[in-house]
């Protein structure tokens, strides 16, 4: 058997050495392997292993078969149930038709419900389902209560007792109901612990189905009791020469150095020798048992494959040539077929829609011309009414701030003005001070000697009073002389006052005239200044005014002549513009009329394409699953097949393999039956320690093989594969042969 190496590059010699070294050990402990009858085993044992899956497998198949076998039933029984419903509400349509029910008692709305209710069927979902039946139990209900309210208004000579039996009835037949409530939650219940019991059962019934596999597998058995392999061996050998009538002169040979050496060990042990013998034949015959067994299921299998490879060639005629009547008569074609009609009436309403909009489009395309010459025509008239009115505006602009300039100057005059009288006002104020000052001292003055002349008079009423009470002459004479003098002092005063007075008039009077001449003399200067200013604060406003007017009309003439010149372009370049525009108009309605026409073949066109490419697409869709469900079951079948010729020829050479073990052992049961009592514990634990060996990894020898490579077959732990996947070196360390991570399977030893 060739084997591939590994093809590395190395630079240094000690590399190369080291390499070659450790491929030299793998080639090694492969042949080693390969020759070691151990290694042979633990592959038999493997085997084994796939072929008790194999069996639990077919046998959860059949468990899902009996399953599906149930469910049909159980469908066929919901079929049954489906029906019922619909026999029911049909049986009450003929009713209400038959006793001519009263509709206005039940209502438009009911009927309408009743006509709309569609007959249930399995092609609908559980909540379609469910929303159904709750729309006829409403219905239901409605009917049943009309009903009610109708007898009970017709049949009111019912009699007490009656109605009394009626509501006894009522409430047993509700305790009844609640009763089987009751009962319902309580199966609920057990029905629940059953299934979960069922589930426990046949979680056990597998583990219990994995065990007796085992029980039955000799390389298992072998495995586990080591002892009891040796004691076959052992008692092999003896039953076999027995057994056989020509033993080759090899065996001959053999058994003749082996009696002579070990006499004595051999007739102590011939009994359970024989005894051993019998065993071996005893298996030897239950694994013919097997093989006889695996045969006829794999010629079961090989008619199965055949049953399944006519029927793909049925299949694949009735694929390739589908009669019409069975597409016809198909629901996915039926519904296609309305379908199809109903996109063709789609189509027709949409060219006629089409159709009109095409006439509302042109329509509307002459508006929008009429409408946009009238908007232009329009704009053109409104941007001449508001250029004159622009004009009308500047020359007001332009009056009104010679109007303004006017009124600042006519202002400023008047301030000036008013500034001068208020000048005049407050000189007069300060010449008619000192006046009123002696105004007013002067009318202190009388007022005091008002008062002395009061007092003058009250001292005579006072002396004519004494002179009434009787005083004497004597002091009246007294007070006479008294007052005398006093009153020549006062005619005195009075006469120096008035003469002061007097003084002072004369005064005031000269002064008044002094002070009006001077205010007038002071007004007509002030009125000459004021009329020369006003002259010149008014020949400086026209002048500046004049000036104004000239920049602003110089500014504005600057600024029309540029608009115009502006505008003169504009209106050039938006000539030349309209132009092209409207010639790129006319030439693009032409294309969009072409295009349309165009458009509306090629949509025509394309919707039937679409048509035709959707019916191609689900035929092709239907072909697709049926050419995939027959490859798949052809694929299964003949994995099947192909499982049972393996199984077959594991069974030959497991047969063959076994005809070499019982030579084998024949050979050394002379040999081992010389083995004293006392080296069968150390050879056991030798030997358990050995095939320990075999179950641990051959990479570290430490942890035990959990991955196996599907490209060659070979075993390790998960850590040495995952440290091969992880630094990129996918190469198997037994063969050398190139793996990736899909290729690394769990490895279940059972």
């Amino acid at each position: 058997m060739e084997r591939k190496r590994d093809h590395v590059e190395v630079a240094a010699g000690h590399e190369a050495a080291g390499a070659a070294t450790k491929r030299l050990h793998l080639d090694l402990m492969a042949g080693e392997e390969e020759t070691n009858p151990d290694y042979q085993r633990l592959e038999q044992y493997r085997k084994e292993a796939i072929y008790r899956r194999m069996r639990e497998a077919q046998r959860d198949a059949k468990r899902t078969k009996d399953e599906a076998v149930a469910l049909q039933g159980t469908l066929v029984r919901t079929q049954q149930q489906v029906l019922a419903v619909n026999q029911f509400w049909d049986a009450l349509a003929e009713y209400m038709a038959h006793y001519q029910v009263d509709e206005r008692a039940l209502g438009e709305d009911t009927l309408k419900r009743m006509e709309r209710i569609v007959p249930l069927t399995l092609l609908q979902g559980s909540n379609e389902q469910i929303a159904a039946l709750q729309e006829r139990q409403s219905l239901l209900q409605h009917i049943v209560a009309v009903l009610a309210k109708s007898a009970a208004g017709s049949g009111s000579s019912i009699s007490q007792p009656a109605l009394q039996e009626v509501q006894d009835r009522c409430a047993s037949l509700a305790g009844e109901v609640s009763a089987l409530r009751q009962a319902l939650e309580a199966t609920k219940a057990q029905l629940h612990l059953s299934q979960e019991r069922v589930e426990t059962l046949e979680e056990q019934l597998r583990q219990a189905e994995r065990r007796a596999d085992r029980a039955q597998s000799d390389v298992v058995r072998n495995m586990e009791d080591p002892k009891h392999e040796k004691q076959a061996q052992a008692s092999a050998q003896p039953a076999s020469n027995q057994g056989t009538p020509t033993p080759t002169p090899a065996d001959h040979k053999e058994s003749a150095q082996g009696s002579e050496s070990h006499a004595e060990a051999a007739q102590g042990t011939m009994a359970a020798t024989a005894e051993k013998a019998a065993a071996m034949e005893e298996e030897l015959s239950s694994l013919r048992d097997v093989a006889h067994s695996r045969q006829r299921l794999l010629d079961e299998a090989r008619a199965e494959l055949l049953e399944a490879k006519q029927s793909v060639a049925a299949l694949q005629l009735q694929m390739q040539a589908v009669p019409d009547e069975r597409v016809h008569a198909h629901s996915v074609y039926q519904a296609l077929q309305a379908e199809m009609v109903f996109m063709q009436q789609e189509a027709e309403r949409l060219r006629s829609a089409h159709a009109a909009l095409e006439q509302e489009n042109n329509d509307m395309r002459e508006f929008r011309f009429e409408f946009q010459r009238q908007t232009t025509t329009q704009a053109q008239t409104h941007s001449e009414e508001l250029q004159k009115q622009i004009k009308a505006r500047d020359a007001d602009i332009v009056r009104l701030r010679g109007q303004r300039d006017e009124l600042n100057a006519e202002l400023l005059e008047r301030r000036a003005r008013e500034s001068v009288r208020f000048t005049y006002v407050d000189e007069a104020k300060a010449l008619l001070a000192p006046k009123d000052e002696r105004l007013a001292a002067f009318e202190a003055q009388v007022q005091r000697l008002q008062a002395e002349l009061a007092a003058a008079k009250n001292d005579a009423a006072g002396v004519e009073a004494a002179l009434g009470d009787g005083a004497t002459e004597a002091s009246l004479s007294t007070d006479v002389a008294q007052l005398q003098l006093q009153l020549k002092a006062a005619n005195a005063a009075s006469m120096t006052l008035c003469d002061e007075v007097d003084r002072l008039s004369s005064a005031y009077d000269q002064l008044d005239k002094q002070t009006s001449a001077r205010i007038a003399n002071v007004e007509r200067l002030e009125d000459k200044m004021l009329r020369v200013t006003t002259e010149k604060a008014k020949a400086d406003n026209k002048y500046f005014a004049a000036m104004r007017a000239k920049d602003a009309l110089e500014v504005e003439k600057r600024a029309l002549a540029r608009s115009a010149e502006r505008q003169a372009k504009v209106i050039e370049r938006y000539t030349e513009a309209e132009k092209g525009l409207q010639t790129q108009v006319a030439q693009a309605e032409k294309e969009i009329s072409a295009l349309r026409r165009s458009l509306q073949t090629h949509t025509s066109k394309l919707a039937e394409a679409d048509r035709d490419v959707a019916v191609w697409r689900r035929r092709h869709a239907d072909a697709e699953r049926a050419r995939a469900a027959a490859e798949a079951s052809v694929s299964k079948h003949l994995a099947t097949a192909e499982q049972e010729t393996s199984a077959r020829h594991k069974a030959e050479e497991r047969m063959m393999a076994l005809d070499r073990d019982v030579g084998r052992l024949r050979r050394r049961l002379a040999e081992s039956s010389t083995s004293s009592r006392r080296r069968e514990s150390s050879d056991a634990d030798t030997h358990l320690e050995y095939l320990n060996s075999l179950l641990r990894c051959s990479s570290c020898k430490e942890r035990y093989r959990d991955r196996i490579i599907t490209r060659c077959f070979h075993t390790f732990c998960e850590a040495c594969i995952n440290a091969r996947l992880q630094t990129r070196q996918r190469k198997c360390p037994h063969c050398g042969l190139a793996f990736a991570s899909s290729d690394v399977q769990a490895l279940y030893l059972q």
